[in-house]
């Protein structure tokens, strides 16, 4: 709080790894009641990250969650666990609307965000990709691969007839 954040975020989508079991306080599984309670002590807008399932997102809802980020830890916490893209729709139109939505995990170019965005995310996180840009080239590498998918995005967006971000639908993806 005396950071002044303008949000929390908490991650739960690995709260099952052996080497968290024993912290205080305990990382594991938090019930809506206890993530209300979390929600509430923080006092500003509240993101859950680690949601993989409609259950999941309509758990963060109940809680009083602003926003939830369908991130399946990049794959490495649980093997055999689905690509964001399989679950970010059917999650979408059971909460989209009533929080934001964001996507990470396998992001890597502007049709990847474009796709995202008509499947109902609102944002879309890139994280990796810009770590090795920063250690690569610092700031030239970051903005080497920020304009890289801000003109695939814009490409894209203009062969499939988007004008806007707010535009992007999912009749312009092919299911």
């Amino acid at each position: 709080k005396d950071s002044n954040a303008f949000a929390v975020a908490m991650d739960v989508d690995a709260a099952g790894l052996p080497f968290l079991k024993n912290f205080v306080p305990p990382a594991g599984s938090k019930s809506v009641e206890e993530m209300k309670e979390i929600i509430q002590m923080a006092g500003r807008p509240f993101i859950i990250k680690g949601i993989m399932s409609v259950k999941g997102a309509l758990k963060a809802r109940e809680a009083g969650a602003s926003a939830i980020v369908v991130s399946n830890h990049g794959g490495r916490v649980l093997d055999q666990s689905p690509a964001t893209a399989e679950v970010l729709e059917e999650i979408a139109v059971a909460v989209g609307g009533t929080m934001k939505i964001f996507v990470d995990g396998g992001i890597r170019s502007g049709v990847d965000v474009f796709k995202a965005l008509a499947m109902g995310a609102d944002a879309v996180l890139i994280a990796r990709p810009f770590v090795n840009a920063v250690y690569g080239g610092g700031r030239e590498g970051v903005k080497i691969l920020a304009d890289k998918l801000g003109a695939e995005l814009a490409d894209t967006m203009e062969m499939c007839g988007a004008a806007s971000l707010k535009e992007i639908t999912a009749a312009m993806i092919r299911k």
